[in-house]
């Protein structure tokens, strides 16, 4: 059984996302095998179908998809450690392909 995430929540995260531009954040991205990277910046940029997070002393720019939140392979968090994005979609919004 497959299912897909509605396009509503997947709104409800690029509007999250776009409501911390500018602020300065810590990502925590999930690259597999049970390894993670930690990075400190400022996201950037929202586009329809992503967004993109510059690091702090590189200045290096990342793309990330907003699907990548909602899969948990990517997590937003202050620098306090507050979690900005933690998503649970397993109600009804799903819908069956």
């Amino acid at each position: 059984m497959i299912y897909m995430l509605s396009k509503d929540s997947l709104v409800k995260v690029k509007q999250d996302v776009e409501s911390y531009v500018g602020q300065e954040i810590l990502v925590k991205a999930n690259i597999g095998r049970n390894k993670c990277i930690f990075k400190k910046g400022v996201i950037s940029n929202t586009y329809s179908n992503l967004f993109v997070f510059k690091e702090a002393n590189t200045e290096n720019k990342l793309s990330y998809s907003y699907t990548d939140l909602v899969t948990n392979t990517l997590e937003i968090s202050l620098p306090n450690g507050e979690l900005l994005t933690n998503y649970d979609f397993s109600t009804p919004k799903y819908t069956r392909l």
